[in-house]
C-alpha cells in the first residue's frame, strides 16, 4: 500500500454504539430513582439524545482525521488536523496482532485490530486499528513474520497455512464450566446491591415484593430460591456461551492462538517470550469432579481476571479441562513450559503442616460474638449473626488446614519451579520458569525466628505490578534451600528479619 488510507466508514457506527453502552446504564439508574416522574424521564431521554448526536459527531471527526499506510518495513499512523501527529511502527517491534470480529460486521469481512509493540522497559504498547478489512490483518501478519515477497501481490489469492487446533470447548464443557462458575452470583448479588441504594425504586417495587414472597409460607419462599438458583445458571451458561463460544487454541510458530467470543470473535496472539508462568486452578467442586481451568499469566498490560481482553495479564488458556487430559495438552501447545517435567528425580522441598500457625489468627473471628451479648436486639437476629460468624471461622479453619496440606514446590534442573498453593478452598498450581522470576524473598518475625520458620515469597512480573506467591511457615533449611536453587536464575534476593 503506498497511500494513506481511512479506516472503514462503520467505525463511526460501532464506536457510537460502544459509547452509547454507557450512556444507556445512566439512563436506566436515573429512571430507576425515579420510576414514577414522567417529566424526569423525558429530561433524561433528551439528554441521551443529545450525547449520543455528540458521539456520533466525535467518531465522525475521529475517522476523517485517523489515516494509516502500511509499507514494505513499517506501519504509519497519521492523527489530527491543527495538532497532527505521526506514528511509525517498524515491524521488527510489533510482537502480535490480535483480532476481534463484531458479529454486525462479518459479512463485510471487517475487523478490529490490536498491534502490541515493544518499548523500552520491557513495556508492550498497543496500536489499535479499529475497523479494517480482513486483508489488513493478512498483510500485517504476513511482513510481521518477514514474509516481505507479497506487498504487491493479490492477499486473497495467497494460499493460507491453517493449523491444527490442539484444544477446543465444547457446548457440554461450557455447561458444566457454568456450573462451578461463580461470578455470576457475585454480579447478580452487586446488582442487587445497585438497586436497593435508589430508594423510591426499592420502596415502591422491591421491599413489598419481598415481604409478599416472605409472608407467603416456606414452600413459597422455597420456591423462590429454586427460581433464583435456575435463573443464575441460564445466566451464567448464556455469559460463557458468549465468551467461550466455539473456543479453540493452537500453536504458530512461537506464538499461541486464542479464537474465542460469540458475539464479538476475538483472536489472541500470545508471544511465548510474554508468558510469565502457567497457573491452574480448581475449586473444591471442580477437584471433586476432576477438572481444571488453566491460565496464562503475561507481562504488561493490566490486570483483569474478569474482563478478558488484548490488555489482560491473565487469561485462560484452557477454561476447562479434564485433569487427566491437562498435562498431554500443555506438551502439544506449550512444550517449553512442560518438557522438564519429565525429569524423574526432581528436587522437592518439604512444606511440613503446621495447623496451629495456619489456623491460629482464623480465631480472631469468634471475638465478634462478644458484641451480641450487649446489642439490643430481637433474638432472630442475634441467631443469625451467631450462625453466621460461627460459619465463616469454620470455613477458614477448614480452608487453612487444606491449605498446610496442600502447600508444596519443586525444583527441575532446567530451570523450572512448581508450586501448589490454596487461596480459600481454590487450589493454584503454577508452573514458572526461574528465568521468569523476578524476586525471592525470606521474612519472618520474632515468634518464628525462634522456632526457625520463615516465608518464602516469589515475585513474578504481571503488569505494572508484582504477582506474590507465597510459602507459609517453611524451616530456614528448605527456605536456603529454595534460595540456592533459584538465586543464580532470578534476578533480585532479600532477606527479611
Amino acid at each position: 500500500m503506498s497511500k494513506y488510507q481511512r479506516l472503514h466508514p462503520l467505525v463511526i457506527l460501532k464506536k457510537s454504539i460502544s459509547w452509547s453502552y454507557s450512556f444507556v446504564l445512566i439512563l436506566i439508574f436515573d429512571i430507576l430513582r425515579n420510576p414514577s416522574d414522567g417529566p424526569n424521564w423525558f429530561f433524561s431521554i433528551s439528554i441521551f439524545g443529545a450525547l449520543i448526536a455528540v458521539a456520533i459527531i466525535f467518531n465522525a471527526y475521529r475517522w476523517v482525521t485517523f489515516k494509516y499506510q502500511i509499507s514494505s518495513t513499517t506501519l504509519s499512523i497519521k492523527t489530527g488536523i491543527f495538532f497532527k501527529r505521526e506514528q511509525i511502527i517498524p515491524f521488527s517491534r510489533i510482537q502480535s496482532i490480535h483480532q476481534e470480529s463484531w458479529f454486525l460486521f462479518r459479512p463485510f469481512q471487517i475487523i478490529k485490530l490490536t498491534i502490541e509493540t515493544a518499548s523500552s522497559g520491557s513495556k508492550v504498547e498497543n496500536t489499535i486499528l479499529e475497523v479494517v478489512p480482513q486483508s489488513t490483518y493478512d498483510l500485517l501478519e504476513k511482513l510481521r513474520l518477514g514474509k516481505n515477497d507479497i506487498i504487491d501481490t493479490n492477499i486473497s489469492q495467497t494460499n493460507e497455512q491453517h493449523y491444527k487446533e490442539q484444544y477446543s470447548v465444547s457446548l457440554n464443557d461450557i455447561i458444566v464450566f457454568s456450573l462451578v462458575d461463580f461470578d455470576v452470583l457475585s454480579g447478580l448479588l452487586g446488582l442487587v446491591a445497585a438497586i436497593y441504594q435508589f430508594s423510591n425504586f426499592s420502596d415502591k417495587y422491591l421491599n413489598p415484593f419481598l415481604n409478599k414472597v416472605v409472608s407467603s409460607g416456606l414452600l413459597i419462599i422455597s420456591s423462590f430460591i429454586i427460581i433464583i438458583i435456575v435463573v443464575t445458571i441460564f445466566v451464567s451458561i448464556a455469559k460463557n456461551i458468549f465468551k467461550y463460544y466455539k473456543f479453540k487454541v493452537y500453536r504458530e510458530l512461537d506464538n499461541i492462538i486464542i479464537e474465542r467470543g460469540f458475539f464479538t470473535r476475538t483472536i489472541l496472539s500470545v508471544p511465548i517470550e510474554r508468558i510469565q508462568a502457567i497457573r491452574t486452578k480448581g475449586s473444591l467442586l471442580q477437584i471433586l469432579l476432576s477438572i481444571r481451568s488453566v491460565e496464562l499469566l503475561l507481562a504488561s498490560g493490566k490486570k483483569s481476571e474478569n474482563n478478558e481482553n488484548t490488555e489482560d495479564t491473565t487469561f485462560f488458556l484452557f477454561p476447562i479441562i479434564n485433569r487427566r487430559l491437562l498435562s498431554t495438552k500443555l506438551a502439544q501447545i506449550i512444550p517449553e513450559f512442560t518438557e522438564t517435567l519429565n525429569q524423574k528425580e526432581p528436587q522437592s522441598f518439604p512444606c511440613p503442616p503446621h495447623y496451629f500457625l495456619f489456623s491460629r489468627f482464623h480465631f480472631l473471628g469468634l471475638f465478634l460474638l462478644i458484641p451480641l451479648f450487649f446489642w439490643n436486639s430481637s433474638s432472630g437476629w442475634k441467631f443469625l449473626f451467631v450462625i453466621l460468624i460461627l460459619s465463616f471461622t469454620l470455613l477458614s479453619v477448614i480452608s487453612s488446614i487444606w491449605k498446610t496440606k496442600i502447600q508444596s514446590s519443586t525444583y527441575y534442573e532446567k530451570g523450572l519451579l512448581t508450586i501448589k498453593t490454596v487461596h480459600f478452598f481454590i487450589l493454584n498450581e503454577y508452573l514458572c520458569p526461574l528465568n521468569k522470576i523476578q524476586s525471592i524473598s525470606i521474612s519472618t518475625t520474632p515468634f518464628l525466628y525462634y522456632q526457625k520458620l520463615g516465608h518464602t515469597t516469589l515475585s513474578l512480573k504481571t503488569g505494572e505490578t508484582a504477582l506474590k506467591i507465597k510459602l507459609k511457615y517453611l524451616s530456614w533449611p528448605i527456605c536456603e534451600n529454595i534460595k540456592k536453587c533459584c538465586s543464580p536464575k532470578i534476578k533480585k534476593y532479600t532477606l527479611k528479619k
